[in-house]
């Protein structure tokens, strides 16, 4: 059974969507070469208080995981796909890189989900190529959320994208429901033919839609630190994801300022 959401919450995540799209404006505004990505951290956590919120990732354990989320955002760079440990992380970003920030925030008891991707001092045109897939991905992926089509034509939307550009999506990980928990019904592919589960999409679901988008092959391995995956050829990534409601006339992005 989904969970559906009365006005009241509602206006509570529309308000919490748009302080997390605050929030990652600023992130935006603080990267730089040079700093540590520990410091990105330190920085989330100062900004989410300043918000009003808490995290809804530290002390999270996702299904399969061995021990809590120990970060506010999740840091991935270059060839790291997603969920990038970052509390005491001395790593130092560089000119160049891709760095895509994944934050979760619980707002008035209800949760909040966004990523987004920057680059970091000047970036190659590959590159800048590759991030704008990305969020062009993500709209296209959105855009198939309407009342009538599947989780199926969300995924079929965003392969098509990125393969329209020359890149492709990840197909191990996908987007999720959200609202009263982290991860909750349905799963929501990025690819069509996965053989998941396929769920029509209804009015009143609140969703995190999330392609990830690979300059070359899409599998993935494990990184070291117990949470990060990275691509298996060393091909960098770029992701943008945002909390949408389906609504009867079609998708609002609650994400957004």
């Amino acid at each position: 059974m989904y969970n559906y959401y009365n006005k009241e919450e509602i206006e509570i995540l529309r308000e919490g969507g748009k302080k997390l799209a605050w929030i990652m404006e600023e992130l935006g505004k603080y990267l730089r070469p040079g700093i540590k990505v520990e410091s990105i951290e330190k920085k989330t956590r100062e900004l989410i208080q300043e918000v009003g919120a808490t995290s809804g990732t530290i002390g999270y354990t996702p299904q399969g995981a061995s021990f809590p989320f120990p970060s506010a955002v999740c840091t991935s760079i270059n060839d790291g796909i997603a969920h990038g440990i970052s509390k005491d992380n001395k790593r130092i970003l560089k000119d160049g890189d891709v760095v895509s920030l994944d934050v979760v925030i619980k707002y008035k008891g209800l949760f909040v989900d966004t990523c987004r991707t920057y680059g970091v001092g000047n970036i190659s045109q590959k590159d800048r190529e590759l991030i704008a897939t990305a969020r062009e991905t993500t709209d296209k992926a959105i855009e198939a959320a309407i009342v009538g089509n599947t989780t199926e034509s969300i995924g079929k939307a965003a392969e098509e994208t990125a393969r329209e550009f020359g890149f492709d999506t990840v197909k191990e990980l996908g987007g999720h429901g959200v609202g009263r928990k982290v991860h909750d019904k349905p799963f929501i592919p990025n690819a069509p033919n996965l053989g998941v589960e396929v769920v029509k999409i209804e009015e009143g679901m609140v969703l995190a839609i999330e392609p990830i988008v690979t300059a070359g092959d899409w599998r993935m391995v494990e990184g070291d630190d117990g949470y990060l995956y990275l691509t298996e050829d060393g091909s960098k990534t770029a992701q943008f994801e945002e909390t949408i409601l389906v609504t009867k006339d079609g998708p609002e992005v609650l994400t957004k300022i």
